[in-house]
């Protein structure tokens, strides 16, 4: 009775099938799923090793000459059984982990060999499970080599686009100072994004989700700035497809002194400092805004200074000409920008 219960339990194998969907659903959890691979072949080479040791004790009772798996292991283990069937033996654990370690060499196609079938019973299970390893082979070791190869996939990403930007500064002969520049540059955006290009990646959801995605993105931004506090959600969302994010590690230049001020600055992480005929006008930190009020200023500005960064930073910035185009879609929220606007650092050249 013990044993038939003992198969049948071997219908919870079934279950592997769901096991199976779950593997493939979160197949770019790469460890995770190694992990699982693993457990799933564990599980499978326990349900074999108990239906192994069910065969040999079904048969051994019926079996006038003793050369069943079970007797071979009493002899090798000098446990012997009593006779007429009556107890004895290797013990529990030595039966298991023996059934254990055959389905396992029978699995991986090892096959020691001091494990061997020996019934006609056993002799066809052995050939079940060989054909059970050659599928798991298949439908699960075949992955592993992909699995690892995605774990180590960003590093990998990352070697090449490295690799990329220094051919690109061997073949154009760059400076060390900008060379160093270019690659601090580099470093600290895939730090950020992690190789990640947003924008391509937003290129391909309609634009109502763009807006959700970059309304998301920008969400520190709109909620701490007082200039954005009147604005309608429509408008907040208008506003964050318009929204780009840029980075620069420490001595890195974001404006040189002339340069035409296109761009509204809303620095989200680091400090900056603005230097005028070398002379340090002031040091901006998070949430400080440089650039100018493109709302006052028709015409297009050049800086008064540079802008240098003195940290690994992490700034917001909009186009003029963006920005104007939301507020002349939402006339509403024009004099309020226009008033809560505080610009930290007006960079406006007036002398021009």
């Amino acid at each position: 009775t013990t044993t038939l219960i003992g198969l049948l339990k071997t219908a919870r194998l079934l279950r592997l099938v769901r096991v199976a969907r779950k593997i493939d659903r979160y197949s770019e959890y790469g460890a995770a799923v190694l992990v699982l691979l693993m457990a799933t072949f564990a599980l499978i080479a326990h349900w074999l090793a108990c239906i192994w040791y069910a065969i040999g004790n079904a048969e051994r009772p019926f079996m006038k000459n003793k050369v069943g798996w079970l007797d071979a292991l009493a002899e090798a283990t000098q446990e012997y059984y009593y006779a007429n069937n009556t107890g004895g033996g290797p013990s529990i654990k030595s039966r298991y982990v023996t059934a254990l370690y055959f389905t396992f060499t029978s699995l991986t196609s090892v096959g020691f060999g001091n494990v061997a079938p020996n019934t006609d019973a056993e002799k066809i299970f052995t050939i079940c499970v060989m054909l059970v390893g050659s599928l798991m082979y298949a439908s699960i070791f075949g992955n592993v080599s992909a699995i690892i190869q995605r774990l180590y996939s960003g590093t990998a990403r990352y070697h090449t686009q490295m690799l990329r930007v220094r051919e690109f500064i061997r073949f154009h002969q760059i400076p060390n100072p900008l060379r160093q520049r270019l690659e601090e540059y580099f470093q600290h955006a895939w730090t950020y994004t992690n190789g990640i290009d947003m924008n391509s990646v937003l290129k391909g959801f309609p634009e109502c989700l763009q807006a959700d995605i970059c309304l998301h993105l920008n969400r520190n931004l709109l909620n701490n700035c007082s200039a954005f506090e009147a604005a309608s959600p429509g408008c907040l969302r208008a506003l964050s497809l318009k929204f780009k994010t840029t980075h620069a590690p420490p001595g890195d230049t974001l404006v040189h002194k002339g340069d035409v001020l296109t761009y509204l600055y809303f620095i989200a992480r680091g400090s900056i400092e603005i230097l005028k005929d070398d002379v340090v006008m002031a040091i901006l930190g998070k949430d400080d805004i440089f650039g100018e009020n493109p709302c006052i200023h028709t015409t297009l500005g050049k800086s008064n200074s540079n802008v240098k960064a003195l940290t690994y930073c992490d700034l917001h910035k909009i186009h003029r000409d963006d920005l104007l185009d939301v507020l002349d879609l939402f006339p509403e929220f024009y004099d309020s920008f226009v008033n809560s606007l505080e610009i930290t650092y007006n960079m406006r050249d007036v002398s021009l």
